[in-house]
């Protein structure tokens, strides 16, 4: 299982998708002004052409928003066509700057690639770059300094609070529901979001995430093959990496997150750092997670009814969960839980450290229980619990453990302990209470 998700080198694969002869046009240059009015229009003209575009200098993006005819969503530029925008350090070797904004690239490509390469965005509003449509996705070594969380955008994902998101794929920012996602099939293909640098931002009453990729992908015809790897996020106050609902796989790997110790409001399960939800195959594997909140998971797979989660693969990753010794944890805190209608997932060789209420837990959601899960040579040698190191809700069915040393809370069905060694101490049920 674990094979299927080993591919050639992510680059190479995407490299190749933009080689058209439309791509290997003469490439137009662009050169920032820092004038609003003159940069939007100039970005816009060079990206209508489609073909490699290239940004030099410093643009301003700091105007009203744009909302074209028809259109439900207010953006800076819009990308429609078949296009690699990417940036040329300039004579004192720094990145192309694109400051403010209200979403300064809005990608509405259906059925063409994409690629934003090379670029640095301060300040935008709601989001850096929202894809709405797109087969063949890159975004690759851009970065986002800080995004202003917009009460617009937050309205678009029917949300009280404002929205950040500094990477947003999907038709529509609202949580999909089960069945009724809008149009996944808009984006499919290799999407590729790697080796960014996200530092978001935000307020105690902001909802501040770094990458979410909502609703896409759509089988067996246009199914998505999601790549989420080599980002660097921090100072988030939601969740930093959110996968909700794919028609395909998913692969976040390597990616090195430092929460922040502000949370946004919570409805009481978040926040979680990487949360992956309904359909899709997971591959979760050798990401660095450094989290300050005192609620929440460091790793969160869920299913729900209507769109059960099965067979993510949770390998490698190192947790701290870094709340401070007088916190009162709840009964959402742990460094990975399997919550909801999930079946069949791995969590392997996972090191987790720090405190919270579990290290490893597995949850009921309503009337959604967890089954067949694995939980297999997990280190928590030296983390502090309040509730069990290990804990299985009542109403899960068939977990099984298999480790060296911890304490377990077991209320579920069917669960199999198996102790690993003899010179360490065994896993001990706690009191079931």
């Amino acid at each position: 299982m674990i094979r299927n998700f080993i591919t050639a080198p992510i680059k190479v694969v995407m490299a190749a998708a933009f080689c058209t002869a439309a791509a290997a046009a003469q490439p137009i240059v662009v050169i920032g002004t820092d004038n609003a009015m003159l940069d939007v229009a100039a970005v816009q003209a060079a990206v209508d052409h489609g073909g490699q575009v290239v940004l030099v200098g410093r643009f301003s993006f700091n105007r009203s928003s744009l909302k074209p005819d028809m259109a439900s969503y207010s953006r800076m530029v819009t990308v429609s066509k078949e296009v690699a925008i990417s940036g040329k350090l300039d004579e004192r070797g720094e990145m192309p700057t694109i400051t403010g904004g209200a979403i300064p690239f809005y990608v509405d490509a259906p059925g063409t690639p994409v690629a934003i390469r090379g670029l640095r965005f301060i300040r935008p509003k709601g989001a850096a770059v929202w894809v709405h449509a797109a087969n063949g996705l890159m975004i690759e070594d851009c970065r986002i300094e800080g995004v202003e969380a917009s009460t617009e955008f937050g309205n678009y994902a029917r949300q009280i609070h404002p929205l950040a998101s500094a990477i947003f794929v999907g038709s529509n920012p609202a949580p999909p529901k089960p069945g009724q996602e809008e149009q996944p099939e808009n984006n499919f293909g290799e999407l590729s979001i790697l080796d960014n640098d996200i530092n978001v931002g935000g307020t105690a009453h902001d909802q501040a995430l770094g990458i979410c990729v909502f609703g896409v992908g759509k089988s067996p015809e246009k199914k998505v093959n999601l790549y989420i790897s080599g980002n660097k996020i921090r100072n988030i106050t939601e969740r930093a990496i959110n996968v909700n609902q794919i028609g395909g796989q998913a692969q976040i790997e390597r990616n090195v997150i430092v929460t922040g110790a502000l949370a946004a409001p919570s409805n009481g399960v978040q926040p979680d750092v990487i949360h992956a939800v309904g359909s899709g195959s997971y591959l979760i594997a050798h990401n660095s997670i450094v989290s300050e909140w005192a609620a929440g998971a460091g790793i969160r797979v869920q299913g729900n009814a209507g769109s059960s989660q099965n067979g993510a693969i949770i390998v490698d990753n190192d947790l701290t969960m870094l709340a401070s010794e007088n916190t009162i944890f709840g009964a959402n805190s742990a460094g990975i839980e399997i919550r909801g209608l999930a079946q069949g997932n791995v969590v392997l060789n996972n090191r987790i450290r720090g405190r919270a209420g579990s290290g490893l837990a597995v949850i009921v959601q309503g009337l959604n229980a967890p089954a067949n899960n694995t939980f297999a040579s997990n280190d928590l040698e030296g983390f502090h619990s309040s509730l069990a190191q290990v804990f299985v809700d009542a109403g899960v069915v068939n977990t099984l453990l298999i480790g060296r040393k911890g304490t377990v809370r077991n209320r579920g069905v069917g669960t199999v302990i198996v102790n690993k060694g003899t010179t360490a101490s065994p896993w001990r049920q706690k009191a079931q209470n």
